[in-house]
């Protein structure tokens, strides 16, 4: 049986392509130079791997393309052939993501920033932290991040409330939510607000003035796509303190524009898409439970539903 073509281009692809010739000796991995070198090599792929070099590009030839990323947003611009199966990276990002929040959880109960300021000014000033122990957090989103997050956090926190499409409770979650029975007068003051949800039509400014100006004093992280933010109305609603601070991994345009007023917010925390950054070890451990699942006719976990974006 002649072996399968499988294309790999961009960040991680040299690495990938040694795993590929030593883990998976009936799969040819091509590795192109540069994008005109993509442009002759795709028509021979069966199978895509990598983030998205594919746009403006024919692809109604292949059969699979395995994402790096958990997030798939860029894919779905693309016109993905009917039998095209499109699967992601999962690894240990959840694992990582988990110590993002919490770091910046503690920071924010533990009042690290005051103390720094204190110590340069040499102001002996007793302030009390807050205690995890009493914290409510809510996150938008259920997914394998989400609940991987839950799982760190559990043991630690008040409770744990989950918004999802369906509003079915998941493991480590105290209650899940759906969307439209969610009170936006019902968030609890002083809480935790993670999202984590991916980028489609429906998360599109989701958090706008009208979710913001309900809230009470909320810590708000967003690890998940910067579509779902309007940033003015988030800016504003750091001013009117309904955010006490806002710990932004993702943002609409990436890279940050430097004339954005989030660079120098003081409530502001930016950080440039690290929080669930993609190794190497992601992309084998992913690509082997894909690969097995599809050889075996078996549906992967990391499958994608095209129609829901995610």
């Amino acid at each position: 049986m002649p072996k399968k073509n499988i294309l790999t281009y961009g960040n991680l692809a040299e690495g990938f392509q040694a795993f590929i010739a030593k883990e998976y000796p009936e799969l040819n991995c091509l590795l192109p130079n540069d994008k005109q070198e993509v442009e002759r090599l795709l028509p021979k792929a069966n199978y895509v791997a990598g983030f998205n070099f594919l746009s403006n590009m024919d692809i109604n030839h292949l059969k699979w393309i395995h994402s790096f990323g958990a997030g798939v947003d860029s894919f779905m611009e693309l016109t993905l052939p009917e039998d095209c199966v499109l699967t992601k990276t999962k690894g240990k990002m959840g694992q990582r993501m988990s110590e993002y929040c919490l770091t910046y959880i503690l920071q924010d109960l533990n009042k690290t920033d005051l103390y720094k300021i204190n110590q340069a000014t040499k102001k002996w000033e007793q302030v009390v932290p807050k205690s995890l122990s009493k914290q409510s957090v809510m996150f938008f989103g259920t997914g394998n991040i989400s609940t991987d997050i839950a799982q760190v956090l559990q043991p630690m926190v008040k409770n744990i409330v989950g918004i999802n499409t369906s509003g079915k409770n998941k493991e480590f979650f105290d209650v899940c939510i759906s969307f439209e029975k969610l009170e936006l007068s019902n968030i609890e003051a002083n809480s935790i607000i993670i999202n984590t949800l991916p980028a489609t039509e429906s998360t599109l400014n989701l958090f706008n003035e009208d979710f913001f100006s309900g809230l009470e004093n909320v810590l708000f992280i967003n690890i998940g796509r910067g579509n779902s933010v309007n940033e003015e109305d988030l800016i504003k609603a750091l001013d009117r303190k309904n955010l006490r601070q806002a710990i932004l991994d993702v943002f609409k345009e990436e890279p940050l524009s430097q004339e954005s007023p989030l660079w120098e917010h003081p409530q502001c925390v930016v950080t440039p898409h690290i929080s669930g950054i993609t190794l190497l070890e992601d992309v084998k451990q992913s690509f082997k439970i894909a690969y097995e699942a599809m050889k075996s006719g078996d549906e992967s976990k990391l499958l994608v539903n095209t129609e829901k974006g995610y």
